[in-house]
């Protein structure tokens, strides 16, 4: 995806709980809807494995209200790191990358990267936002994101 404008943003938190738990998880889209706000329904095409379907139905806008964006599982390392992504046909490129590190027995961190095109947005908005307002927005609903995430583990 070199020819797009790409948004990119990282998170990292700490959960107490163990690595084995906050992967299962985290790093199922299946859950998404728990804490990404904008998320109406993901589903998961069999398990979470290398080359699993993932169907994300997300609002984006009053425009884009259910969007559907199809996700591949395309690297799967059990309990540590989970990435999806669109596939060449796909009409935005995105990106979830879903990182976990076992601190101790019971400390956990969480790392979340999202990169998306730029043209999401203009789709979503009917018209383009600069690059740094989108980033902006971008980092602080990740924040928000995470925290909701973090509440919702605790409660695990």
């Amino acid at each position: 995806m070199t020819n797009k404008q790409l948004i990119k943003t990282t998170g990292t938190i700490l959960v107490n709980k163990n690595a084995a738990s906050v992967f299962d998880f985290f790093a199922n889209p299946s859950n998404d809807h728990l804490w990404r706000t904008e998320i109406n329904k993901s589903t998961l095409d069999g398990t979470l494995q290398l080359g699993a379907t993932i169907f994300e139905y997300s609002y984006l806008s009053k425009k884009a209200p259910n969007n559907l964006i199809e996700l591949k599982c395309v690297q799967f390392d059990k309990n540590k790191l989970a990435i999806f992504e669109t596939q060449n046909n796909a009409h935005f490129y995105i990106k979830s990358q879903r990182q976990v590190n076992a601190i101790s027995e019971n400390t956990t961190e969480i790392i979340y990267t999202l990169a998306f095109d730029m043209d999401i947005v203009k789709y979503a908005l009917g018209f383009p936002l600069p690059k740094f307002i989108v980033s902006y927005k971008a980092n602080s609903d990740l924040k928000k994101y995470l925290q909701k995430l973090k509440r919702k583990l605790d409660n695990v």
